[in-house]
């Protein structure tokens, strides 16, 4: 029994072993194709801050901003960097295909001892080769830090269930788990309330359990966290003037269903719609009868539907990539089921093991297996997408293929021409400066849609946009006042398709006809006025 236990364990170290090659090979390979979104230009400008100061930062005009939010982001972005001297796509990135490889073994150690070797090789399959999983492994914000720490907590919510008195060591490693998670999104605060259910339904029978001192130790700490947060985070925001509103003013679940926006059915359609799920969302929703026969399946499965129906109903500011935190979960649970359902089918054919009924029976499951993995990974299956309500009705996460703003190409044709004394109008001031070096003096907002900062320090004070400062231009007006003092004008149209929901369609029409197109790449347009 024990050589075979051992046998086992051989071969499961093995097959990881290839699995994080495969992980790994996905996520590594093109890290540097996509120039960085506007996202994530933002979260490693404040790398400089923690390399200069210790915390992360950005220098807004003439005032320190400290990051209010994704706090410890910034720091795992900085390490690479620390040992290769230079800030660039490769090292700002790298810690996220650290984390989602990290995930996948997480995946792999869960299935493996609850659900067997079967069921783990199918989830990390499934989890190492899905476009979604892929794009933001590759991505440098919060998703896949998020998600490690998500499915790490998670993992010891579940040993503390097991334990009849929780110990202190395990209910402080919970608290630990859960901060990180906190503190890389605050959208993460929601497993709490889902927690606090899966708790009452797995311990429904002693209900004394949930009061256990170590487990109250835990709870105050958790709550010392919240509150802390929250406190901090008006604090860094209440000496700054602001005008507009944003996803940063949201710090406590609200009802959605009391506000004309609520769509309780956005993250079924984009998640379930997404053509790589449209098939495993069948096999999760089918399977819902391995749900009600395997109580460590129920665990994973409810984690997911019930964060699904929290974050529709709580979460006012609605976007498709907020479930990824709870992908593995997912995961998981589908390739718990298709393991089981193999199985089974198995079973059944072992009462008549013709070398016919075998054959067809290997087949069928092959053939099950190979569809299963191709249909998640677009570069196999391109099929039509239901759920496609990404930001202007595109989504950049559910094709491997599809190109997102070309900040870097714009930026680098910038860089390469501007002469001294010309100037800069963008409309991504991080990228810009990321990219070129320049420090773009204004930005061009005569809609009020994203918000803007009044710097009051200054002799003659302007309003200045939220990302490094530059000053407002704030209606059409004002446009043609700097062009009449100025002999050459470069404007950073990225992304270009956006621009009508912070520029009037006057505006718009005033720049395509007076403004010359230097370089032009996918949503991106460097514009050059000259007198």
């Amino acid at each position: 029994m024990l050589a075979k236990a051992m046998k086992n364990n051989y071969l499961a170290m093995a097959l990881l072993f290839v699995l994080v090659v495969l992980c790994a090979y996905f996520r590594v390979s093109g890290l540097e194709l996509r120039p960085l979104s506007i996202d994530e230009a933002t979260i490693v400008s404040f790398i400089q801050g923690v390399v200069a100061k210790g915390y992360p930062y950005v220098v807004v005009s003439t005032m320190e901003v400290p990051l209010a939010t994704y706090e410890l982001i910034p720091y795992f972005l900085t390490i690479p960097s620390l040992f290769t001297g230079e800030v660039t796509e490769f090292t700002v990135r790298l810690p996220s295909v650290i984390f989602s490889v990290g995930t996948m073994i997480m995946i792999f150690m869960i299935c493996f001892r609850q659900f067997g070797l079967f069921s783990a090789v199918i989830s990390c399959v499934l989890y190492s080769t899905s476009t979604w999983a892929i794009y933001w492994g590759q991505n440098a914000f919060h998703p896949a830090p998020t998600q490690f720490f998500t499915l790490l907590t998670v993992v010891l919510i579940q040993r503390l269930l097991s334990q009849n008195e929780p110990t202190l060591k395990l209910s402080l490693a919970v608290w630990l788990s859960f901060t990180f998670t906190y503190l890389s999104w605050e959208g993460s605060g929601f497993l709490l309330p889902v927690a606090a259910v899966i708790v009452l339904y797995f311990k429904r029978d002693n209900l004394l359990w949930i009061f256990n001192r170590n487990l109250l130790v835990m709870y105050a700490l958790v709550i010392l966290t919240l509150v802390w947060q929250g406190v901090r985070r008006i604090m860094l925001q209440e000496p700054h003037l602001m005008l507009g509103s944003g996803k940063g003013d949201i710090s406590l679940p609200q009802l959605g269903f009391l506000n004309d926006s609520w769509d309780p059915l956005f993250y079924l359609i984009n998640f379930f719609g997404m053509e790589t799920h449209l098939l495993v969302g069948l096999v999760f929703v089918v399977g819902f009868y391995y749900f009600l026969r395997l109580e460590a399946l129920r665990y994973f499965y409810l984690f997911f539907i019930l964060t699904v129906l929290f974050l529709s109903n709580f979460l006012l500011f609605y976007n498709a990539h907020y479930l990824y935190f709870i992908y593995p979960f997912f995961i998981i649970s589908v390739g718990v089921i298709i393991s089981n359902a193999v199985q089974d089918g198995y079973s059944i054919l072992k009462r008549d093991m013709s070398p016919i009924t075998l054959g067809i029976g290997l087949f069928a499951s092959a053939f099950f297996l190979l569809t299963v993995f191709a249909s998640i990974n677009s570069n196999f299956v391109q099929a039509y997408s239901i759920g496609n309500q990404g930001y202007l009705g595109v989504r950049l996460d559910y094709r491997n293929d599809l190109a997102q703003p070309d900040y870097r190409t714009v930026t680098e044709a910038l860089d390469k021409n501007i002469r001294a004394g010309d100037v800069v109008i963008s409309m991504a001031p991080m990228p810009t400066r990321l990219y070129s070096g320049i420090t773009s003096d204004y930005f061009l907002q005569t809609i009020t849609d994203r918000k803007i900062v009044y710097d009051n320090n200054l002799v003659t004070p302007f309003y200045r946009d939220k990302f490094i400062g530059s000053v407002v231009l704030r209606n059409f007006d004002e446009l043609k006042d700097l062009l009449a003092s100025n002999e050459r004008v470069w404007f950073v149209a990225a992304p270009y398709q956006s621009m009508p929901t912070v520029i009037d369609a006057d505006t718009v029409e005033f720049i395509d006809s007076n403004f010359r197109v230097i370089k032009e790449s996918y949503d991106a347009r460097l514009y050059l006025w000259t007198r």
